[in-house]
């Protein structure tokens, strides 16, 4: 019988690839966007187009990439054997299949975008119900990450189901709840724990001597945080002083999991580099909620300098690792990700310029992204396409 393809035979392959890929057609469409607005133009779109990017840029590519993690980690998490090839290649399918429809929709209007977010939620669902399934039948003793994981998946239903409300319905606030759900209830979270489990665990394979520090308060401390600021925001209440707290707390994290000693090896650098935007972005949350002025820094802090510059650390070690290569960012890879973190950095200083050169920044700033992810793509996408170079399966 003949070997499936490479691309089948790991969760991280089938998910990885489609997850850059869209990343990069997003990136695409919206510096384009930005580019005719610069000459007072706008694409046709069927949506607002800065709803349809805040939609997008929360769930169109990071549960991708969290099927892939998710489904090749979690097994080992949990001691159970990991999901049989149709569990692994439906999820993606339906994610895939439920952007490109939403994409369609978003430009065409009618029926594709509401069929196209059905369809999509249904591969959450099943992302969502596939984890639970793993944990379910788990022997493992600890299982709070995971517990961490599958309600966070939970809230990124209800972003869901207040995304289809907005929909169906053009109430603008159902927009908002999204926001507001995804991005403190769903990303937030699944990355801190993800954060909580993986950072010390990865320094202490690199770092000699190294302690791995992760009491379960502090894991408590940063999800009851970030469900707490998007409650306040929800509610429409003040949060700089939670924030305030959070920043701190965040740049202890930093300290204690030695950031400056994570330079001497830059994959695991990657990691505690982008790590550290959480106190910057907090401190730019506090700073906003009892002075004002940041438009939208903090957030971009948040989404653009944490998220994004995390995804490519993270990802980046997955797919070295898991396609037998050396655990080592070489000068393309550092290169790539030092150029992330100047991007990130660009992104948010745009939203502190005058109003009338903020355009320019922002449009600088996409292309940057685009060409920096397209690289990025190009140097792993390649990698989900062929054998792993060790001869192992996977």
């Amino acid at each position: 019988m003949a070997r499936a393809h490479p691309f089948f035979s790991a969760p991280h392959r089938a998910a990885f690839l489609p997850g850059m890929l869209l990343a990069i057609l997003l990136l695409a469409a919206w510096s384009a966007e930005l580019a005719a607005r610069l000459f007072g133009l706008g694409l046709p779109l069927a949506l607002p187009a800065m709803l349809a990017h805040g939609f997008l840029m929360l769930f169109g590519f990071f549960p991708l990439f969290m099927t892939g993690f998710l489904l090749t980690a979690g097994p080992r998490w949990l001691n159970v054997p990991p999901p049989g090839r149709g569990a692994y290649l439906l999820v993606p399918a339906l994610l895939v299949a439920g952007l490109l429809s939403w994409l369609i929709g978003a430009a065409a209007g009618g029926t594709w975008l509401l069929a196209g977010h059905l369809v999509y939620s249904l591969g959450f669902l099943g992302l969502a119900g596939g984890f639970a399934r793993l944990l379910l039948a788990s022997p493992a003793p600890d299982r709070r990450h995971a517990w961490a994981v599958l309600s966070a998946f939970g809230i990124g239903v209800l972003a869901l189901a207040a995304a289809g409300y907005w929909l169906l319905s053009g109430d603008v606030r159902g927009w908002l709840w999204m926001r507001d759900l995804a991005l403190w209830g769903f990303l937030l979270p699944v990355f801190l724990t993800v954060c909580h489990r993986m950072l010390p665990f990865f320094s202490a394979n690199a770092l000699a001597p190294y302690q791995p520090w992760r009491p379960w308060w502090l894991l408590a401390a940063m999800l009851g945080g970030s469900l707490g600021h998007g409650l306040l925001s929800i509610a429409g209440w003040p949060s700089w002083g939670l924030d305030l707290c959070l920043a701190a707390l965040f740049g202890y994290t930093s300290w204690r999991w030695r950031l400056l000693a994570s330079l001497r090896v830059r994959l695991l650098a990657m990691l505690h580099l982008s790590f550290a935007w959480l106190a910057a972005g907090f401190a730019l949350y506090a700073w906003q909620g009892a002075f004002g002025g940041l438009a939208w820094a903090p957030l971009h802090a948040i989404s653009v300098g944490f998220f994004l510059t995390m995804l490519i650390a993270f990802v980046s070690r997955v797919s070295l690792g898991h396609s037998g290569q050396a655990l080592e960012a070489g000068r393309m890879l550092w290169g790539l990700y030092l150029a992330a973190q100047w991007l990130a950095l660009a992104r948010v200083a745009a939203d502190l310029l005058p109003i009338a050169w903020r355009g320019g920044m922002y449009g600088l700033a996409a292309l940057g992204w685009l060409l920096t992810l397209s690289l990025w793509g190009g140097r792993f996408l390649p990698v989900y396409l062929r054998p792993r170079a060790d001869g192992k399966d996977g």
